[in-house]
């Protein structure tokens, strides 16, 4: 699969350009709604609560979209209260990843990706309370797997 990285990383700059509009949009619904986001982990459960509301109102088409809206805020929940930056990742096609807006440095094991708008898609199939929470505590404190049984011996 060959994408235009030229292309790529100007819709990325989009997507960051107009995030602040995006996140203030997101507060003022929730607002309408009576709930209040302060970007602190307490939003992950508002998050769920707001998402399920807005998305019983938008027409099934638009559910990608409203993903993508509540994946900003997700990502600055992140940011915010753990550090990091939005980056795009473009160098490995194979990453799951890949030409997807993520999160990183948010943790102290290199290489982790925090992928907001995959984990809002999940949120959006599933509706599973806590989902939100388990995902970013997940990002945030990663824990090592010991494969060394699976190994085999030559």
């Amino acid at each position: 699969m060959s994408i235009d990285k030229e292309a790529a990383e100007q819709d990325f700059d989009d997507f960051l350009m107009i995030m602040e509009d995006q996140l203030d949009y997101l507060k003022e619904e929730a607002e309408r709604r009576g709930i209040f986001l302060d970007s602190s982990p307490d939003d992950l459960d508002k998050l769920e609560q707001l998402f399920d509301l807005m998305s019983e109102t938008t027409d099934k088409k638009d559910i990608p979209g409203l993903v993508v809206l509540f994946a900003r805020h997700l990502g600055e929940i992140v940011r915010l209260n753990y550090g990091g930056k939005w980056e795009l990742p473009l160098d490995d096609e194979k990453n799951v990843n890949f030409n997807t807006p993520v999160l990183t440095g948010h943790c102290p094991v290199e290489g982790v990706e925090c992928a907001p708008i995959s984990i809002m898609h999940a949120y959006s199939l599933r509706r599973k309370k806590g989902t939100l929470k388990r995902a970013v505590d997940a990002d945030v404190n990663p824990t090592s797997i010991d494969l060394s049984d699976l190994v085999e011996e030559k």
